[in-house]
């Protein structure tokens, strides 16, 4: 996550993949574990992920990804 913007009142998350820039929002899917976005804040994304567990089930695992501020 580098950033996030207020567009018609809702949060969108900005996010640098492989030197692209995408807009996430609130109930899109992010990452390789099914994550979907249940929150955004100014600092940080709160993603739901579906994912197996030692034993071989799939539970739901809660997530964050932060901030990343450029350290130039």
């Amino acid at each position: 996550m580098v950033g996030s913007l207020d567009r018609a009142g809702q949060k969108v998350a900005l996010v640098k993949v492989d030197q692209l820039l995408h807009q996430v929002r609130q109930g899109n899917y992010l990452g390789q574990n099914y994550g979907r976005v249940m929150r955004i804040s100014e600092s940080d994304i709160t993603l739901r992920e579906i994912v197996q567990d030692a034993a071989g089930e799939w539970i739901e695992r809660s997530t964050t990804l932060q901030l990343q501020e450029n350290t130039k």
